[in-house]
């Protein structure tokens, strides 16, 4: 139950973090109901017991999902990196990779006389936890700027984002915990800003033009999202779309994929993954383009 703001205590400062199984519908239609929630529950008890090594207290568990409360960003990153670390360790499902993505933040935490905790802090770990992929860990400037120096420099600086009811803009970073070859390289915010990069997003009446400088714009069955589909096929949050490095990235964050289509290109389905939109082309949902009446429409206009 919900507790009214007066009759909680005043906030003290923490790290929440949120960690969450990657794929796990699709887990349990290729392995089956009893080996896919096997497979789950051991990838929740190593994000359990990580965390408790690293001082965290689980607060809830939320279907494939756990958050914790940690006493600083310091305990928060150790715990999401060897989570990371084991879950990779764990062997394949069906000829399946098991993977979890993680988000947190530090700042002031709210909580109640049953241990559940609240306010903004929550509201934006949880928010990172989404924008994280596969294998990802997301963090904030906040709680980069708490970590001592050897783990600041396991750190990297990604690209501002605008949070819904927030005016500064919240700088991501991600935790690097593996060396990857194939790391994509992070262009400085100065030169991403400075080009003339246009999109346009047109879906049925609604246009939404942005800039290199602009907020993500998000996609879903939601009421809150920036642009809302209203088909029972598409997610509540179906994929967003991002400025990064001066190119405009649409990342599939859906239980059943995002069809794309770029004009002179062969159609694609993004299944969380991503992709750069460039010219001009259709992203639809349940079906490719040819085989449904309405999408959202793109025009990218510059580089």
């Amino acid at each position: 139950m919900h507790m009214d703001q007066e009759s909680l205590p005043d906030p003290s400062d923490g790290s929440v973090l949120f960690a969450d199984v990657c794929d796990s519908t699709r887990l349990y239609e290729r392995a089956g109901d009893t080996v896919a929630l096997g497979a789950i529950r051991q990838c929740i008890a190593l994000m359990k017991s990580r965390s408790a090594a690293a001082q965290g207290r689980v607060v809830k568990t939320i279907g494939d999902e756990i958050m914790v409360l940690f006493p600083a960003a310091e305990n928060a990153m150790r715990a999401a990196l060897d989570m990371q670390e084991a879950v990779a360790g764990l062997a394949p499902v069906a000829g399946a990779t098991l993977s979890i993505h993680i988000g947190f933040h530090h700042g002031p935490i709210l909580s109640d006389e049953s241990g559940d905790v609240f306010g903004d802090t929550v509201n934006l770990a949880a928010r990172l936890a989404k924008l994280a992929s596969r294998g990802q860990i997301i963090t904030s400037k906040n709680a980069v700027e708490q970590l001592s120096a050897r783990l600041r420099q396991m750190t990297r600086h990604l690209y501002p984002i605008q949070v819904r009811g927030k005016h500064q803009m919240i700088e991501l970073y991600e935790a690097i915990w593996q060396q990857n070859p194939d790391l994509t390289l992070v262009a400085p915010v100065e030169l991403a800003f400075s080009r003339s990069a246009l999109l346009s997003l047109r879906y049925r009446e609604t246009v939404f033009e942005m800039n290199t400088a602009s907020a993500p714009v998000t996609i879903g069955r939601d009421v809150t999202m920036s642009i809302v589909v209203t088909d029972r096929q598409v997610s509540r949050f179906q994929a967003t779309v991002e400025p990064r490095g001066g190119r405009f990235v649409l990342i599939d964050r859906s239980s059943n994929g995002t069809h794309v289509k770029i004009d002179g290109e062969d159609a694609l389905i993004l299944r969380r993954d991503e992709i750069t939109l460039r010219g001009h082309g259709w992203i639809t949902f349940a079906q490719p383009k040819e085989y449904v009446d309405e999408g959202i429409e793109f025009f990218v206009e510059g580089k």
